[in-house]
């Protein structure tokens, strides 16, 4: 599944594409992916998109002159973009995907939106469990208050972290994918975090002292700051069979190792998968206590 930074990479790859179009035409191929809406493409016709905003996994599409309208986007599993300019060249990021996605509209193309330039967004989702969906403003409120502030940010309040940290009796691990508390950190990016902090996925969340609890929140935004600039691991860019696309998977020291040697000097353990939080989680016993 995208994490944040594979979604905030797809975000900025298509407000460079899309940003300024107007939409001509919506084709929907599954009623599934727009909520059902049949009178999705009469709001969003001649709309011109001004910017894609993101709360945590969630992409916000607002349009230009319009402050009751919006699009929501969610890849959740196996969701994927990809925008065609007037040539034919593709562009493509969310879910793992080969060149084969590319042939525009395929079996997995949910929803086509069409731009008065030629180009062409589409949205695809072999497991049906992302959406394009419209919402108003107040829908767009209710759906920011749900997600708690995102470590990447340059404001994040460290000390308020330690302090919230105090009233949790979770393990750190379930407290940091916990999405109302803080935003955008999923499976791989919690597990290299803890690793940096050297703090042990099963620890309770209140048990972690001052310098641990900052040093994490440190990491939390570093791991993921520096897996966007890099270009996260999914966004692909198809004008070549070949493609081309960033890679965050090479600079993984935890995640995916397990019964290697931890990557940390001075460290002499071996890096041990479990399952903590219900996920498969991986950790140095010898250097997280």
């Amino acid at each position: 599944m995208p994490e944040l930074p594979e979604v905030e990479t797809v975000r900025n790859q298509l407000r460079q594409k899309v940003n300024g179009k107007k939409i001509s035409s919506v084709e929907v191929f599954h009623s599934k992916s727009v909520n059902h809406d049949i009178d999705i493409e009469e709001k969003l016709l001649n709309k011109k998109i001004a910017d894609i905003d993101r709360i945590g996994k969630l992409m916000i599409f607002s349009f230009e002159k319009e402050t009751d309208l919006f699009l929501l986007a969610h890849l959740k599993m196996t969701g994927q973009f990809f925008f065609v300019d007037p040539t034919g060249d593709v562009d493509g990021g969310g879910h793992s995907m080969t060149a084969a996605d590319t042939d525009l509209p395929m079996k997995h193309t949910r929803v086509g939106f069409h731009f008065s330039d030629h180009s062409s967004l589409y949205f695809n989702d072999m497991r049906l469990f992302g959406y394009v969906k419209i919402a108003n403003a107040e829908e767009v409120r209710i759906a920011r208050s749900k997600f708690g502030p995102e470590p990447i940010t340059k404001n994040f309040d460290a000390e308020w972290f330690y302090k919230k940290l105090k009233t949790r009796k979770t393990p750190i691990k379930a407290a940091l994918l916990d999405q109302s508390f803080v935003a955008g950190l999923g499976n791989i990016y919690v597990d290299e975090a803890l690793w940096r902090a050297k703090v042990r996925p099963t620890r309770r969340a209140d048990k972690l002292t001052k310098k641990e609890a900052l040093a994490l929140a440190s990491a939390s935004g570093d791991v993921m700051n520096e897996s966007i600039a890099v270009g996260g691991t999914t966004f692909q860019h198809f004008k070549d069979t070949g493609g081309e696309n960033g890679n965050f998977t090479d600079y993984l020291k935890v995640f995916g190792q397990q019964g290697k040697s931890c990557p940390r000097k001075d460290c002499n353990g071996t890096i041990k998968k479990i399952r903590c939080a219900g996920r498969g989680t991986h950790y140095c016993p010898a250097c997280q206590k």
